[in-house]
């Protein structure tokens, strides 16, 4: 039915990387031309001529990131182009038994923009990979990710022949259900809550200045600072896809989470009540005073983020200073993680080809 297919993937720690890639060699298997693409910060599409595309992408705060967002919205037309979605999201075990992850309104956001710009939708699904957000957890233990891989690899190439036999399959209802449900977390998390994560992000003294970390970052969000002792800056752009903490080599790279307390006591600091009273006395604003006051604290929450971890840059650089953020932090105690057999060169081109039989551990 398809003679080519490009899959674009955007991956941190490798879990949607290896799952575009199960589902590429399924393409190919089949005699059918396959490329891969990284959704990079400023990707292009290339999928002009195709006759099916895949988009595979984490699920972060419940839903899509705002970069596969970004990325989807500027794809040409699809002309009834058929195309198909996978939304990789965080799975886990306990004691032997495996926990669901839920990629709540990822999968059909990005088919629904999809659908608006004229393309047939033959499929959606939601994948558990381990779960990597290693900010606010553990990585899993070598067995269980292996455990959860394999069931996935079944699951991918499943759906990946339905969709390649000409039949339609939509996974993930339910969780559909409560990502609408919890879709105000979902905003929050896309306007704000990326934003406040990024400023989480610090190298401990363990960090040489190599600059991996700002090479291999697929949205170009980490800035190498410091002329003689270059370190680590994570802007606004980063999308806490943890591949800085699960590829670096010296295992530097942490989020303070003594530092979460500072910025959340300032962002929820009531300054837009005491600026809005004193604005009162000179604009009439009683009309539209709810929008002022979301348009104030969203402005006020970005600048004091900002501000607050510029000088935690500053701060970072005094030894003593740093060695009292690295130990307050549980990040220094986790294992870190990314997909077994995803190496970080593996991720580094742009573009992948399927056209002839290539190599490719399944996990």
């Amino acid at each position: 039915m398809y003679k080519s297919c490009e899959i674009f993937f955007m991956s941190g720690t490798g879990n949607s990387y290896r799952t575009a890639t199960w589902m590429a060699e399924t393409a190919k298997n089949r005699g059918i031309k396959s490329r891969l693409h990284q959704i990079f910060k400023d990707s292009d599409d290339k999928e002009e001529g195709t006759d099916l595309i895949g988009v595979v992408f984490p699920t972060h705060g419940f839903t899509a990131p705002w970069q596969v967002i970004r990325f989807t919205i500027k794809l040409p037309p699809g002309k009834g182009k058929h195309a198909f979605v996978a939304a990789t999201r965080a799975g886990t075990r306990v004691a032997s038994i495996p926990l669901p992850g839920m990629e709540g309104t990822a999968g059909y956001l990005i088919a629904l923009l999809l659908m608006v710009k004229g393309y047939i939708v033959r499929g959606v699904m939601g994948l558990d990979m381990p779960s990597n957000w290693m900010s606010l957890h553990w990585g899993l233990n070598p067995e269980n990710s292996m455990f959860i891989i394999r069931r996935a690899k079944i699951k991918a190439d499943s759906f990946m022949e339905t969709i390649l036999a000409g039949n339609r399959k939509f996974k993930g209802i339910l969780s559909l259900l409560l990502g609408l449900i919890l879709s105000p977390i979902s905003l929050a998390y896309l306007f704000i809550g990326r934003f406040f994560f990024a400023k989480l992000f610090f190298a401990s003294g363990s960090c040489t200045g190599c600059g991996l970390c700002a090479k291999s970052c697929p949205i170009g969000a980490i800035k190498m600072t410091g002329g003689n002792k270059p370190r680590p800056y994570w802007t606004f752009s980063c999308e806490s896809c943890m591949r800085c903490m699960g590829y670096c080599p010296n295992k530097a790279v942490e989020s303070s989470h003594s530092f979460a307390i500072v910025l959340y006591f300032i962002a929820s600091l009531p300054v837009s009540l005491y600026v809005l009273k004193s604005m009162r006395k000179f604009i009439p604003i009683e009309h539209c005073l709810f929008f002022f006051k979301i348009t104030f604290d969203y402005i006020y929450k970005l600048i004091s983020f900002f501000v607050a971890y510029l000088i935690l840059s500053w701060l970072i650089r005094i030894p003593l200073f740093n060695k009292l953020c690295t130990y307050t932090t549980f990040t220094h105690l986790y294992r870190r993680y990314h997909e077994p057999d995803t190496a970080l060169k593996d991720m580094e081109l742009e573009e992948y080809s399927y056209d002839s039989p290539q190599k490719h551990k399944d996990g």
